[in-house]
């Protein structure tokens, strides 16, 4: 459904994926470990009203290896290069839609923030709004454990993949990463990964925005105590909890009620 392509950076080449010119253009940012097809459950909904955009970022996917590591701010450079494309090759010339799960909503907030007149909307998949807190929780011992786990998993075959329990699509994914994106959060080193990124400033943000919260109780990222502060300050702002994990129920498509809400949120949006 989406034609891959390559876009040359400075830091090295971005897998890219575009659909049909269907509607106004909608960029999607997967998660830490991820890749594009994250998204394919939901594509064939969204191609009919949006020209989707979706991309690898380093270290995932189809997209380079980095010799020099993996930190929040080079995954927000490549974000910031698919955006300056689109803005610079895009026949419409106008503002976009982003959708991020995880680390892809994060990068999709400083996006909004940073180019507050390109960006018209954005929603956030169980996004950490809190710096702190997000390292709090990603060098507890338990995440530290679990990257640790995935990052010997990543960059084996596919066969070996699957013969270790993983589904196909599981194991494609993990033979795809790069084991180094997980260096920092397998060793408990999560606060340097962040070191040249600061908190969004959600007083920059000007566009319509959604954040959603799965259940912290199971496995979700997005704490309580993050979401009150940012609400009361900004209540024009939407917000909506799920009762599932970190992941969203994604694989179940347009069932799940994550994407429900966000039919919903872009139908609005379509308007503005």
């Amino acid at each position: 459904m989406l034609r891959e392509f390559t876009l040359e950076t400075p830091t090295g080449n971005l897998n890219l994926a575009e659909g049909p010119a269907s509607g106004p253009l909608l960029i999607l940012l997967h998660g830490f470990t991820n890749r594009w097809q994250t998204f394919l459950p939901i594509l064939p909904s969204l191609a009919n009203k949006w020209q989707v955009l979706a991309f690898d970022h380093r270290g995932h996917g189809r997209s380079a290896r980095v010799p020099g590591g993996y930190t929040a701010a080079g995954f927000y450079a490549d974000a910031e290069a698919v955006l300056q494309f689109t803005l610079r090759t895009w026949p419409q010339n106008s503002p976009v839609v982003l959708l991020g799960h995880s680390m892809g909503g994060s990068l999709a907030l400083h996006l909004a923030q940073n180019y507050p007149d390109q960006v018209r909307a954005v929603i956030t998949g169980d996004t950490s709004l809190d710096l702190s807190i997000h390292v709090e929780v990603m060098n507890s011992r338990r995440s530290t454990k679990l990257f640790g786990l995935r990052r010997k998993l990543a960059g084996h075959p596919v066969e070996e993949l699957i013969r270790r329990g993983l589904s196909a699509e599981q194991a494609e994914e993990m033979s795809l990463l790069d084991p180094r994106v997980m260096d920092y959060h397998a060793e408990g080193r999560v606060q340097e990964f962040f070191n040249d990124i600061e908190d969004v400033d959600f007083e920059k943000i000007r566009c319509p925005l959604l954040l959603t919260q799965a259940n912290p109780q199971k496995g979700g990222l997005l704490q309580d105590t993050e979401i009150e502060p940012v609400l009361a300050k900004h209540p024009q702002f939407h917000f909506q909890g799920f009762d599932c994990g970190h992941d969203l129920q994604i694989e179940k498509g347009p069932q799940a009620p994550f994407f429900q809400t966000v039919f919903a949120f872009l139908d609005q949006t379509e308007k503005i």
